[in-house]
């Protein structure tokens, strides 16, 4: 295989950073938070690429309504409530992380993976940035309902401009370059490797930990990803969900914000909080090798598809 094709394939990049990220660890932690500030550029520079092929001007907001309910509901109903309910298997700390996790939007990296996977790119970014907005009210709501501490609102709107904002400015500089799509999939599928090298390896010692605990994180971590995942893409297969659709309602069912998540237990709650987040988010890299590589694999897109 040359080094171009193993660049453009997302799911085998996927698993090659995972291996290196359990044998070697993270980035060296020259400095403080290295590996979560690696993780945050890592994700913005997926974002700016994602959001370059797209046209902003003209775009009509009102026209993705549907989307917007559908994404709030597969998000902070269904998997929001699930991730809830689950937590209750936990106690203490390991609880209000789960708990955390549900209360977080989802992932920005659905945007990117909406575009690797050939879905709806324009309503997934519509629907990506309002549940960032509603969850600046939802998310310290669930906190202090479920845990007793509130969310700061300042640290949300943080990540919004960072996650969202800056890499669509940036995505306004790159798109008069016209660069090309294939390249555009290489740059994401290099951005997510080091992403799951920052997370995956600067957590790995969580799974040399107690080994049946672990297998508990793993379950629920597993039941929340692939259970729900897998339920939303059969149901929405079997009511004839047009293939653009289906995909970001996958992602927003089973994917989220596992990295807004860890760092909002830490700060809260201490270390021991993040670990359900960590458990997660190792369980969501093997999640999305498995959509890229099966459930919306290339051979089974219909029609013509992004490079």
């Amino acid at each position: 295989m040359r080094p171009r094709d193993l660049l453009g394939n997302n799911a085998l990049m996927m698993i090659v950073a995972f291996i290196i990220a359990m044998l070697f660890g993270g980035f060296p932690e020259a400095y403080p938070r290295m590996n979560k500030d690696v993780a945050m550029l890592s994700l913005m520079v997926m974002m700016s690429f994602s959001l370059c092929a797209m046209k902003l001007r003209g775009l009509k907001v009102g026209s993705h309504k549907r989307a917007v309910r559908n994404a709030f509901f597969l998000s902070f109903v269904l998997s929001t409530g699930t991730t809830i309910a689950l937590a209750y298997l936990f106690t203490g700390d390991l609880r209000n992380g789960w708990i955390l996790l549900a209360a977080v939007p989802s992932a920005v990296s659905v945007i990117p993976f909406t575009l690797i996977l050939g879905g709806d790119l324009e309503g997934t970014l519509v629907s990506s940035a309002a549940l960032y907005v509603i969850a600046l009210l939802l998310t310290p709501l669930l906190t202090l309902v479920f845990i007793g501490q509130a969310v700061s609102v300042t640290t949300l709107l943080w990540y919004v401009g960072m996650l969202i904002v800056v890499p669509l400015a940036v995505s306004r500089v790159l798109r008069p370059v016209n660069i090309d799509p294939y390249v555009r999939s290489i740059a994401i599928n290099i951005a997510f490797a080091v992403l799951v090298i920052a997370v995956a390896g600067s957590n790995r010692g969580v799974f040399f930990g107690e080994p049946v605990l672990l297998l508990g994180l793993i379950a629920v971590a597993a039941v929340r990803t692939f259970g729900i995942g897998l339920a939303v893409e059969r149901y929405g297969r079997r009511k004839g969900t047009d293939w653009s659709q289906r995909v970001p309602q996958v992602l927003f069912a089973s994917h989220k914000n596992t990295g807004m998540a860890a760092a909002l237990a830490i700060a809260l709650l201490g270390a021991s909080a993040a670990v359900p987040a960590a458990v997660c988010m190792t369980v969501d890299i093997a999640w999305l090798i498995y959509v890229s590589r099966f459930t919306f694999s290339r051979r089974k897109r219909p029609g013509k598809t992004l490079p």
